[in-house]
């Protein structure tokens, strides 16, 4: 390829770059890319199926234009959503460019247009102290007398485990695995003449941003956890690192991993008094999980309320209603800041989902055996969603110095708030 050639696949790939702009619609965005310089424009609007998702998309549209910048075809790749792509096929038609020059004159080019729908806001922000004072939840009780006792019974266990003063020590063993976003690669190819009025083709070669590869990383921490007089702490020492033991060189010992879970707190967000008001409950099943007896009860974000927790999956013991498993959808987890920039630059929307298993018994309390959680991404072209993370987590070895529980004082508590839930704290709301 000629000097002269390079310079112009260079050019062209710079322009590329910084030619591409938004078109806010709400909060979701889209982001429309190409290498050419549009005079004339139609813009899509964002789809509702999409909006309706809380999904990304991105569709690639291969354009075709003549010497004067008027598009004689546009077709779209293989798309996840066929009928959004008809749409845009037909938008982009209609569009117009300035003539591509080439030796001081305009010819015809063939090449692409990008088209990014971004959701927006990729997690939950807090509602101002003014929006919280104007908004007081109260919770709706269900006209199923049996889930409104289930609910019930399982507030009182969440209380015990929110009032209950702790003290105990366990190992915290981390496997995780993380694979790599591959940005996007343009080339520009070169086709000698065809009788075209003697004018060079020069075509776009498209390769899509993709994720792939993985890396494996194993950590033992040493997890510590104390409640007293209702104040929550817990501490990380890192044991141990991959294959390395003990103090490594450069690592401190006392660190907070990449994500900083407290499994223990989870029931409470979901069914505690004071929070079961951003949700609606379902009963779905009655059914027996290694001998035990449990309820399957479905919660459900309220859709006036845009919070943290939106969907979850909670079984409990049909007889003392204690936790054992919770599996739920989050906006974020915190402790994944670090993925967020990631999404920002590709225009990806991450999605999170965590399970919890509770399964070793102190004192009438199940406490965490396992979380699992996966962060997944959407906006590819060919994938609705792919990983990005899988963590896998195990809590061994536990060491119990306090599980105190004042029985009688949860109680009165608990029937004080449930005759006048009004004196409920106002409920924690997120944006």
């Amino acid at each position: 390829m000629s000097k002269k050639n390079k310079l112009l696949c260079y050019i062209i790939v710079c322009l590329f770059i910084l030619a591409s702009w938004i078109h806010s619609q709400d909060k979701e965005r889209i982001i429309i890319q190409t290498p050419f310089k549009p005079i004339k424009t139609v813009y899509p609007d964002y789809p509702e199926e999409l909006m309706a998702k809380g999904v990304g998309a991105r569709i690639v549209i291969s354009i075709h234009m003549d010497s004067h910048g008027k598009v004689q075809s546009a077709m779209a790749w293989n798309s996840l959503y066929p009928e959004i792509a008809k749409t845009l096929e037909k938008t982009f038609s209609q569009w117009e460019f300035e003539p591509y020059i080439h030796e001081k004159e305009p010819i015809s080019i063939s090449g692409f247009i990008m088209v990014i729908y971004f959701p927006g806001k990729l997690i939950a922000q807090a509602r101002s102290s003014d929006a919280v004072d104007a908004y007081r939840l109260r919770f709706k009780p269900p006209e199923n007398k049996k889930l409104q006792m289930i609910l019930d019974r399982c507030a009182e266990y969440c209380m015990e485990l929110s009032e209950s003063a702790l003290y105990y020590v366990c190992d915290e063993e981390i496997r995780e695995k993380t694979n790599a976003v591959k940005g996007p690669k343009y080339e520009v190819s070169i086709t000698p003449p065809h009788n075209l009025e003697d004018a060079t083709i020069y075509g776009m070669n498209y390769n899509p941003l993709t994720i792939r590869g993985s890396e494996k990383h194993m950590s033992v921490y040493g997890y510590q956890v104390i409640r007293k007089q209702g104040q929550f702490s817990d501490k990380r020492i890192l044991i141990k690192k991959d294959s390395e033991k003990g103090n490594m060189e450069g690592i401190p010992r006392e660190i907070i991993p990449s994500y900083n879970l407290k499994p223990i707190l989870i029931p409470n967000q979901i069914l505690g008094i004071e929070n079961r008001a951003e949700f609606s409950f379902k009963l779905l099943d009655e059914k027996k999980i290694k001998g035990r007896a449990v309820y399957l009860m479905e919660a459900s974000l309220r859709p006036e309320i845009q919070g943290n927790i939106k969907w979850a999956k909670i079984w409990m013991d049909k007889i003392d209603f204690r936790i054992i498993k919770i599996e739920m959808e989050t906006e974020f987890i915190p402790g994944f800041e670090s993925i967020l920039s990631e999404c920002y630059r590709y225009y990806l929307k991450p999605h999170f989902r965590a399970t919890y298993t509770y399964e070793v018994d102190k004192k009438g309390l199940l406490f965490p055996k396992k979380a699992e959680i996966k962060v997944e991404y959407s906006g590819f072209l060919r994938a609705a969603r792919k990983l990005k993370s899988d963590v896998s987590i195990s809590y061994k070895n536990y060491k119990f110095f306090t599980v105190k529980t004042d029985h009688d004082v949860i109680k009165k508590k608990l029937r004080f708030l449930l005759l006048d839930e009004s004196k409920l704290p106002i409920m924690r709301l997120w944006k």
